[in-house]
């Protein structure tokens, strides 16, 4: 009996140490099994590969295009389109909703203006952005901007509101005061909240970015993107729009694993 409890305490650190290795493996075996099947099935005649194209020519047109320079500066163009427009919905997103799930008279003004925005279909705006802004940055980032923001907005506010208002009745009867319940209760409640809104924002982001720049642009990814189409050039269109894919599934995880961290401020 006594030996029981320590192999019992060996076994739970055990199964929490593969549980943690668990996803991550069995992620990276599944991409495996499908790039090893993208790159088979071409070869055995299942698939046309000019339609299709495959990962070891998706390495040689990498490895082209790095050379030539045009993958880092496109990126570049993107890039810096895409960080302006989300910086500025992070600080117009974040506090409006921390404005609006905790003032009523505030979300009682804007939460149907903010709840028409966010059913509305976004992009159907470009053409409009375009015409009062141009083709150049500037129209980029507002479409990443108006993309993000709700979201943001959405969620920020939720998250306020959900927070157990039992935690602030407790909080007033100590002495608390509403800046203290604001900043000790009500924001700590709300923080992966707001992160799962960053998340949704960033996909919305990189969504109008790529958009925005096939629509109308002389750089960026997403020209490279329809550019390549036009021509048929099936291996460097797979490649700019697996980039793409790329970049939203790093930047989606890294606010995923931050807001893993985070969920012990609910108390969990």
């Amino acid at each position: 009996m006594a030996d029981s409890a320590p192999k019992a305490g060996r076994d739970v650190s055990s199964f929490s140490a593969d549980s943690r290795w668990h996803k991550p493996v069995v992620g990276l075996i599944s991409v495996g099994l499908f790039l090893a099947v993208w790159e088979m099935a071409p070869r055995l005649g299942w698939i046309d590969p000019f339609y299709t194209s495959a990962p070891a020519r998706m390495y040689s047109v990498g490895l082209e295009v790095f050379q030539s320079g045009e993958l880092m500066e496109n990126i570049r163009v993107s890039l810096v389109e895409f960080c302006w427009g989300f910086a500025l919905a992070l600080l117009a997103g974040i506090p409006l909703g921390l404005l609006l799930g905790t003032n009523a008279t505030a979300r009682a003004l804007l939460d149907p203006l903010v709840t028409a925005l966010y059913c509305m279909p976004r992009l159907a705006l470009l053409p409009v952005i375009i015409m009062w802004l141009g083709i150049g940055m500037e129209s980029k980032v507002v479409v990443v901007l108006i993309g993000a923001v709700l979201p943001i907005i959405v969620n920020t506010m939720a998250g306020i509101r959900e927070v157990d208002p039992n935690w602030a009745r407790a909080a007033v009867s100590f002495g608390a005061s509403r800046l203290d319940v604001f900043v000790k209760v009500l924001l700590p409640g709300s923080v992966p909240a707001v992160l799962t809104g960053v998340r949704l924002g960033l996909g919305r982001g990189i969504l109008g970015v790529v958009i925005a720049e096939m629509y109308v642009s002389v750089a960026g990814v997403g020209h490279l993107i329809v550019t390549y189409g036009a021509a048929m050039r099936v291996d460097h269109l797979v490649f700019y729009s697996m980039l793409v894919s790329v970049f939203g599934f790093a930047a989606v995880t890294a606010v995923g694993k931050v807001e893993e961290r985070l969920q012990s401020w609910r108390g969990d």
